[in-house]
């Protein structure tokens, strides 16, 4: 639940309390927990919302190694800071202007392997604005300093170092309703530009032909022909333009087409389901290109007023560059379920199946699974409690690439 909504919630609150009816058709995640929001700084209709999180995350294979795998122990602080504003309520604007942004990092420091230390940090902004009834405007910006994560498909299993890179993105979305017809149109640029790194054995790693600019539109027409039923079509188009030449050359375009639909069965069961036909075709006349089916679908089930259970699923053409391979396609299946054991209790565990197929030299696919569990516990209104384990397991048909590993991590975030 973002801090925005959590302001718009209190408001809400201090108006007249939010009935039992309308909370049982919440998710667990979402709903308000009176008594345990955070309060923040108030300037006008601005609020600052500080916090801290520190704790430890024990991993039994650092390296993602397929043989003889190392455990450490890394010591993570995590500051952050959130500011956004309440919607001003007016006559026929539900909200004229609201803004997000975040400003969070995370500080890893290991006590034995120091080349895993380090630093990930980002600032992301949203902003939504309401020009008129039937006109919105949205746009979403970040700006972030990030690593490739051990065990990543584009990190080289050499490299002596999680590699460093810089993940600039901006986007616009604006939609426009004729009573139950309306049109949505995106543009979306994304830029990456990575750091070169030394081998195990002191060799430079060149990461340049991974740096490139990534611009993605599409244009969504829908239609809601029933209260909570609303069709629509999406066409999207990319470019993707790196800075690799020859064989290196990852330059691409494609197209994705889908239909679909966004539903509310009952007020407990409601999502999105689209599915559809994709094209990537690139530059580098040697590398064939993707063509096929293509799929997107989130479900969200409010099992009991306690328990909600989410499913998703997607089909698409993966954005990073692999130094190895040429391109990539990403099938995903995931579930995720939230139980709500005590008000400032909640339970939660998922599992995510993700196969990626690769083209290239020796046709590598890899299955992937990830199982997850953990208990969050709302001590008051400045401090909770995480406790997660991860399973991470990597099945590929080179040898070299697989790996599993098991993730503790234990938390504790201060707010205010």
């Amino acid at each position: 639940m973002t801090l925005a909504a959590i302001t718009l919630a209190t408001a809400e609150t201090e108006a007249g309390e939010i009935p039992d009816y309308e909370l049982a058709r919440m998710a667990v995640r979402d709903r308000p927990r009176q008594g345990f929001e955070p309060i923040g700084y108030r300037f006008g209709q601005h609020f600052i919302f500080p916090s801290i999180g520190a704790g430890f995350r024990y991993d039994s294979n650092v390296f993602a190694s397929p043989t003889s795998p190392q455990s450490d122990i890394a010591f993570v602080l995590s500051p952050g800071l959130t500011i956004t504003n309440a919607p001003r309520f007016q006559a026929g604007f539900p909200s004229s202007f609201t803004y997000e942004l975040n400003l969070d990092a995370n500080i890893y420091k290991f006590r034995t392997f120091g080349s895993e230390d380090r630093t990930d940090a980002q600032a992301k902004l949203k902003t939504r604005w309401e020009v008129a009834n039937d006109i919105t405007i949205e746009g979403n910006f970040l700006a972030a300093r990030k690593h490739d994560e051990r065990g990543d498909t584009a990190l080289p299993p050499e490299a002596r170092e999680p590699i460093p890179y810089t993940d600039l993105r901006a986007e616009g979305v604006f939609t426009k309703h004729f009573g139950r017809l309306g049109v949505e149109l995106n543009a979306n640029v994304r830029r990456l530009d990575y750091e070169d790194v030394l081998s195990v054995t002191g060799i430079s790693l060149s990461q340049a032909a991974r740096n490139g600019s990534i611009f993605t539109t599409h244009l969504r027409p829908f239609y809601e022909f029933s209260p909570g039923y609303r069709a629509f079509v999406r066409f999207r188009g990319n470019t993707r333009d790196y800075e690799g030449v020859g064989v290196l050359n990852r330059d691409s375009n494609g197209y994705d087409i889908r239909g679909g639909l966004e539903f509310a069965v009952t007020p407990l069961i409601r999502g999105s389901a689209e599915i559809g036909y994709l094209s990537q075709t690139y530059d580098n006349a040697l590398i064939a290109p993707f063509d096929g089916l293509s799929y997107a679908a989130k479900v969200q089930w409010l099992v009991t007023p306690l328990m909600t259970i989410t499913f998703n699923a997607e089909r698409s053409v993966a954005e990073t560059v692999t130094p190895d391979f040429e391109a990539r396609l990403d099938t995903v299946y995931g579930a995720q379920i939230d139980y709500e054991l005590m008000r400032n209790v909640i339970l939660f565990g998922g599992i995510k199946l993700k196969k990626e197929d690769f083209r290239g030299l020796g046709q590598r696919t890899d299955d992937v699974t990830q199982l997850s569990a953990g208990i969050e516990y709302l001590m008051n209104r400045h401090l909770r409690a995480t406790l997660q384990y991860q399973f991470q397991d990597r099945d590929s048909t080179i040898p070299q690439y697989d790996f599993d590993r098991h993730l503790v991590t234990f938390g504790v975030k201060a707010q205010y």
